[in-house]
């Protein structure tokens, strides 16, 4: 591995990769496959890398919301070994300065025992609301919004 991280955006040729980064990250709860592939066709904007000599280490994936001032960031994924290196704070950081001037809110849903909470409230975000069921029994998640 270098020490350089380079933020991109996602290509065709990266899903293999990006697919083997959410096996590792979200065993058992992650998204299939082929979801990448329309994800990449849908929002190919909000998916972006963190590579180390092109293979991913990270990534952050984001779609559009039901109105026009909104979007969501589905999903930030970054390599067990890699953690906290600040290559969640480049992915995010790098997001949020691209949005277009018409998105002024951006939302993203995180288990409150998930580390990552604090970088999100440390960049900008606040807790705007909980569900203790979001995905199902036992599955609680924090509602977190960032105002540009």
């Amino acid at each position: 591995m270098s020490n350089t991280i380079q933020i991109r955006l996602a290509g065709k040729r990266d899903l293999q990769g990006v697919h083997a980064l959410e096996l590792a990250c979200f065993p058992g709860h992650g998204y299939p496959d082929f979801f990448f592939r329309q994800a990449l066709d849908c929002w190919p904007e909000g998916f972006l890398l963190a590579c180390d000599d092109g293979t991913p280490q990270g990534y952050l994936l984001a779609a559009p919301g039901a109105k026009p001032h909104l979007c969501w960031i589905l999903s930030v994924a970054v390599s067990e070994t890699l953690r906290g290196r600040g290559i969640g704070r480049k992915l995010l950081t790098q997001f949020l300065s691209r949005l277009p001037s018409s998105v002024t809110h951006v939302h993203l849903t995180v288990d409150p025992e998930n580390s990552a909470k604090e970088l999100y409230l440390k960049l900008g975000f606040v807790q705007t609301d909980y569900e203790s069921d979001y995905f199902g029994d036992e599955e609680p998640r924090l509602l977190l919004t960032y105002v540009k």
